[in-house]
């Protein structure tokens, strides 16, 4: 008669004879059986319950009354057994229905609780909001009152060296790009998506084919990819490549 629960889980033998107990109504006699029917019906609201309710008081009526005459003993005891017998036919149904009802009230209560920990925890996310924010501003302020110190502790150094405030204004010059066609392999090295073995082939390549024609001749020769060849053009140049020596052969008349 165990019958799993919607959400997975099965009710326990001790559920399952407790919620069945109706049944010793109906196992004690005709004179008790429509009182058992009458409470599945009212509970679980089935129409079969009511049925039976009212036919097994109808069969109690008329045994107590005898209105069979001699055949009351027999149609007491058919009554009771087919009362026994669609008991037990009932039975799974209302087991099935007190089962649902049971996990539908779980249902809901976890639904409760667990809308009451997001209330929570939107509210503790609400304060730590807040007090990061506060912080926040604090640091700000922090850094606005200290930035005047800094700049008057710079002012002062500046004259203590004999410097004016427009010398510690002055950025350092930007760096000369590096000439591929003339830099070392260190100095290759030190561009961007170059490593040392790639500029070692750059200089070799540099070498065998008397220099570069163009960055991009570079670095094909470097075995880079097309976009860190674009990250070279504000970092390095190619100056023309050198001619070669210029030889005369003989001219042979025929």
């Amino acid at each position: 008669m165990s019958t799993p629960a919607r959400d997975g889980g099965v009710p326990s033998w001790g559920w399952l004879l407790g919620v069945s107990s109706w049944l010793l109504l109906v196992f004690f006699g005709p004179g008790s059986a429509w009182i058992g029917f009458l409470i599945v019906g009212l509970v679980s609201r089935r129409r079969a319950a009511f049925v039976a309710t009212a036919v097994s008081g109808l069969l109690y009526i008329s045994v107590i009354t005898e209105l069979w005459g001699g055949l009351t003993s027999m149609v007491n005891a058919v009554a009771h057994l087919g009362g026994i017998v669609f008991a037990l036919i009932l039975n799974p149904g209302w087991l099935r229905s007190r089962w649902e009802a049971r996990t539908s009230r779980g249902a809901a209560r976890t639904s409760t609780h667990g809308s009451r920990g997001r209330r929570s925890t939107q509210r503790s996310t609400k304060r730590a909001t807040t007090a990061a924010s506060s912080g926040s501003a604090r640091s700000a302020a922090s850094t606005r009152s200290a930035a005047p110190t800094r700049s008057t502790e710079a002012t002062r150094l500046a004259a203590s060296v004999g410097a004016s405030s427009a010398d510690l204004l002055q950025t350092a010059e930007p760096a000369e790009p590096v000439d591929v066609q003339n830099a070392t392999a260190d100095e290759l090295a030190e561009l961007p998506g170059l490593t040392r073995t790639k500029a070692r082939r750059a200089v070799r390549t540099r070498g065998k084919n008397g220099g570069f024609t163009s960055l991009e001749d570079f670095g094909e020769a470097a075995g880079l990819q097309p976009h860190e060849i674009v990250r070279l053009r504000s970092v390095a140049t190619c100056s023309p490549r050198p001619r070669g020596e210029r030889r005369f052969g003989r001219r042979v008349d025929l």
